[in-house]
């Protein structure tokens, strides 16, 4: 004899709802392009996210997961990344020269 299994239905797990999504107010933006194999993520599409959001402060200019692990291909992800990441998780103005250095990848032209 088999072991009593029990019938599970749609009704066993919560509903998730899109708008559960649509209350988030936290730091983090969604509009720089996802990194795929087959559409990588070039320097341009950083120049095109920093002047599509010029008028927002730099911090809130680079608060995008998409856009940080980008950044993260030319910046050092042992120093450089993780002051940015404290500069977005406490929403800090970003030092001058990180600034600098995120605006010359986007002119890059890669």
């Amino acid at each position: 004899m088999g072991s009593a299994t029990a019938d599970i239905t749609g009704d066993d797990f919560p509903a998730v709802s899109g708008s559960m999504y649509t209350d988030y107010n936290g730091p983090l933006s969604s509009t720089f392009p996802i990194e795929n194999r087959n559409f990588p993520v070039t320097t341009k599409a950083v120049k095109t996210h920093l002047e599509r959001t010029k008028s927002l402060p730099f911090v809130k200019r680079i608060s995008d997961f998409h856009l940080l692990l980008t950044l993260a291909r030319f910046l050092d992800i042992n120093a450089d990344i993780p002051a940015l990441t404290q500069c977005v998780h406490s929403q800090t103005a970003v030092p001058e020269g990180y600034q600098l250095l995120i605006e010359s990848i986007a002119n890059a032209g890669v």
